[in-house]
């Protein structure tokens, strides 16, 4: 198993991953920017509106937008959206990739897990691959849940990312991943500038030593949540083929919980 570096912090962990995702801004819009671009908008933007309120002036709240995917999306399809992220770099991606939209999109600069908006000011919360990033996750899911109205819907898609760092059996199946990417010719995800330093990062996440979602739903239970459900295939219905590849090991899942 990889080795786990207990080093003193020399900064506070909080700022670490922003700077991370700074200096990565540039390369994740061009993800994004594919995304957006590819069949497969249409797939996400059609189960998330599968799993949002009905009606005229929804308000949704997408939580760690990075450059934007969702929010620009469902800005498209006539929802009231608001975009929040911790780092400004991914921000201002997110503005440029908006385009004639993003007058339509309200941005801020906002803490996850400190939320400068009232009580019961969203119809829905969307968010993708941001909690297990965080450092105190169950703290993100009570102030998602404050800033829900009565019967709001939170729609969360991650995956155990990082889990193999801490788990053996992971560990080997992610290693047969990148394996079979090299055999198949194809893009290996998890090959990027600075992944080592985000494998460091990870070790001090708390969800990168839980079993996912089983944590979640805990989390998601002190909260406050109710109806809360998981879909474990969610995947294979957002996902391109080189993607399902690539993450054989690391399912998505979709928490859907109501206020």
């Amino acid at each position: 198993m990889r080795g786990i570096n207990m080093d003193v912090r020399t900064q506070p962990l909080l700022a670490e991953i922003e700077q991370y995702w700074a200096r990565r801004a540039d390369s994740y819009s061009d993800i994004v920017k594919y995304e957006m671009a590819h069949e497969n908008e249409a797939n996400w933007m059609k189960v998330i509106q599968e799993n949002l309120p009905e009606g005229r002036g929804v308000r949704v709240l997408d939580v760690g937008t990075g450059p934007g995917f969702f929010a620009i999306g469902l800005a498209k399809r006539g929802y009231d959206v608001t975009a929040v992220d911790y780092t400004q770099a991914m921000l201002d991606q997110a503005v440029r990739n908006a385009g004639e939209y993003a007058d339509k999109i309200k941005f801020y600069r906002m803490d996850a897990k400190r939320l400068n908006f009232a009580d019961g000011s969203f119809d829905a919360i969307v968010t993708r691959n941001l909690t297990w990033n965080l450092e105190q996750p169950q703290k993100a899911y009570a102030e998602w849940h404050r800033v829900l109205k009565k019967g709001g819907v939170m729609l969360n898609f991650d995956a155990g990312w990082y889990s193999y760092l801490y788990d053996e059996e992971k560990e080997a199946q992610f290693d047969r991943d990148r394996e079979t990417v090299v055999k198949l010719g194809i893009k290996d995800y998890n090959d990027y500038s600075e992944g080592c330093i985000m494998e460091e990062i990870s070790r001090n996440l708390i969800l990168s030593r839980c079993q996912r979602p089983e944590a979640d739903l805990r989390m998601l239970d002190d909260a406050g949540f109710a109806n809360v459900t998981v879909d474990h295939e969610i995947g294979q219905r957002v996902w391109d083929e080189e993607e399902k590849i690539n993450y054989a090991s690391t399912p998505m899942f979709l928490l859907r919980a109501v206020k």
